[in-house]
């Protein structure tokens, strides 16, 4: 099982995800204000600061913008597994991850306000809740057959390990963003090992 930690950043990937944060949060201010059917890509590109030609290469579409800084998990799965991993290693791996950028989270109060802003906005903004979802299969599908092949699973064995993983993140979120609008307060990383054994009672494993 292989969690090491991702590389140090260089000076250009710094400042795309730099970059990459300030889309995000002027696509947050305008949702908010207006709404996303009532937001353009020229607005968002220009409260950030960056050309519309960079927005598309960041972002993609105006309802992707509040999603491009989750790209880090992406790249931190991309190095889950060794061979010789079972299942039961795969999952303590993934886990692993999430748990890691969850406590990334924990300390960086900026972020977490960006996240529980975007967890509200996918309540009630349907194009959001579909990006999420199409992001996330979209990913899946970058880091699973190279998962799969290097611990010598099947895709779907990996796929089911990530899809747990992924409901259980997703679940941690969510509540998260439930209790925060109820004024209480606490760690993601409790709060993910919560939900992981509220889903193995759920379960019955």
């Amino acid at each position: 099982m292989s969690t090491s930690a991702p590389p140090v950043e260089g000076l250009r990937d710094r400042r795309r995800r730099e970059t990459s944060v300030e889309i995000c949060a002027a696509a947050l201010d305008l949702f908010e204000q207006k709404g996303v059917a009532g937001t353009t890509v020229d607005e968002i590109a220009a409260r950030a600061g960056v050309s519309p030609r960079t927005f598309f290469r960041l972002a993609g579409t105006k309802e992707d913008a509040v999603f491009i800084d989750d790209e880090r998990f992406v790249e931190a799965l991309q190095g889950v597994g060794t061979a010789g991993d079972d299942i039961s290693a795969l999952m303590t791996g993934l886990r692993a991850v999430f748990a890691r950028e969850l406590q990334n989270l924990d300390a960086d109060p900026r972020a977490r306000e960006r996240y529980l802003r975007v967890r509200r906005l996918i309540a009630h903004e349907p194009g959001l809740l579909g990006a999420a979802i199409r992001r996330e299969v979209t990913s899946s599908d970058r880091f699973i057959p190279e998962i799969a092949a290097r611990i010598g699973r099947t895709d779907l064995e990996v796929r089911t390990a990530a899809g747990v993983a992924g409901l259980e993140m997703r679940t941690t979120l969510d509540e998260w963003a439930r209790r925060v609008d109820r004024g209480e307060s606490g760690s993601l990383v409790d709060l993910h090992r919560e939900v992981q054994e509220q889903i193995r009672r759920t379960a019955g494993v």
